[in-house]
């Protein structure tokens, strides 16, 4: 699957936690995101909010 650049805007407050969690984990900002991102997915597949398959609509 090929990566793609996605830019969000959020408060500073927020990035700034985002980063203490990232340097706790040894983790880049971005991939820390990805991480979080990635278990909200999962999880709201496992809700049935959104279909098994990440290409269907």
């Amino acid at each position: 699957m090929a990566k793609v650049t996605v830019t969000l805007y959020m408060e500073e407050e927020d990035k700034d936690a985002l980063q203490q969690l990232a340097d706790a984990e040894e983790r880049s900002l971005s991939q820390m995101a990805v991480l979080i991102l990635k278990k909200a997915i999962k999880d709201a597949r496992e809700e049935g909010k959104l279909s098994e398959n990440p290409s269907s609509k």
